[in-house]
């Protein structure tokens, strides 16, 4: 019966810290923060300004 207790205790905090480093990556990651973005949001945003600021009938080769 013990056992059983300690199983499920075990279980609870490791949900616990699996939540918690989600948490963590999914703040640092993809924050929507204007004066902190994410590490995906900010090169997403220069993907996205790069993609802009292309001229589609410029003659680059």
């Amino acid at each position: 019966m013990n056992k059983r207790g300690q199983i499920v205790v075990e279980y609870v905090l490791l949900l616990v810290i699996a939540t918690g480093v989600a948490a963590l990556l999914v703040s640092q990651l993809v924050s929507r923060n204007a004066d902190d973005p994410g590490a995906l949001t900010a090169k997403w945003h220069s993907i996205l300004t790069a993609v802009g600021s292309d001229i589609p009938d410029s003659n680059n080769k």
